[in-house]
């Protein structure tokens, strides 16, 4: 169960916004350990990239984060230009809404989290959250702030000083529907660490899934019972530090390095193709 993310791992076709959302959810006969939410709304973060990734590193101002394929709202006239368009999500008072890929503030909100990786979790509160590359995870927001503005939902890089970090942060819109105004004034900043700025002091590792027994789903290939299986090979995968291959510096495993085959491992194996 779960929100997952999915993307290709070829050339740059991530990057070029190949990627999205599966979401999995429990069947009817199978309770939820929350309450059913009001709504789902899918928050996807990417990066936009108009340069190669080695000039990207050295300037890291050429390109910024989307959420959900779109630039950023212009909270800022003079580092963000007219015309961009921007991602505004409709919410009414009351209302929850959860699952968010990426790092996210919504300010004045408070983030419920309450599933990972396909595992329900010990649920807590976040005001911000740092999130790795593939990752995802599932919240419950209650839309409990004064109604009569928007307000920012904030996505940004850990990595960046605070010089770059405001130009190049992906910022959409919780629009409420009973909102007179649009949202002002500065971007919510993440929370700081004085020996290590712009890193959250909530981070993911103290995320701990949490098992329920009454959610456990059936297992109908019985492969719990794994000291009933006879075990016939066994494989050991060493991850050892990259090596020179035709001049070029790769990763390996077991000292073999990846080559891309001309034919998808996936239809190779249905076809029986070697």
């Amino acid at each position: 169960i779960g929100s997952f993310f999915h993307f290709p791992s070829l050339n740059f076709q991530r990057a070029s916004g190949g990627f999205g959302a599966i979401i999995i959810n429990n069947r009817n006969v199978i309770a939820i350990p929350f309450a059913l939410p009001d709504g789902h709304i899918v928050i996807l973060i990417g990066d936009w990239y108009t340069q190669n990734p080695t000039a990207l590193r050295t300037i890291l101002g050429s390109g910024g984060v989307l959420i959900n394929g779109k630039g950023p709202y212009r909270y800022n006239t003079t580092l963000v230009p007219a015309g961009i368009e921007y991602e505004s999500i409709n919410v009414d008072p009351g209302i929850h809404f959860f699952r968010c890929d990426g790092k996210k503030f919504c300010k004045g909100h408070k983030l419920l989290s309450v599933q990972t990786e396909g595992h329900y979790t010990t649920q807590q509160n976040f005001s911000s959250f740092d999130i790795h590359v593939g990752q995802s995870y599932s919240f419950l927001v209650t839309m409990d702030q004064n109604a009569t503005t928007d307000y920012y939902i904030v996505a940004s890089a850990t990595i960046l000083n605070e010089s770059v970090w405001e130009r190049v942060t992906g910022v959409a819109i919780s629009h409420y529907s009973y909102s007179k105004g649009p949202a002002t004034g500065p971007l919510p900043l993440p929370p700081s660490d004085i020996y290590k700025p712009m890193v959250s002091n909530e981070p993911a590792e103290g995320h701990q899934a949490k098992h329920y027994s009454k959610w456990c789903r059936p297992n109908p290939q019985g492969s719990f019972h794994y000291g009933s299986i006879k075990v016939t090979d066994t494989y050991v995968l060493r991850s050892l530090p990259p090596v020179m291959i035709d001049r070029k510096l790769r990763a390996i495993l077991n000292g073999i390095s990846f080559v891309n085959p001309d034919t998808p491992i996936r239809l190779a194996e249905m076809h029986n193709v070697k």
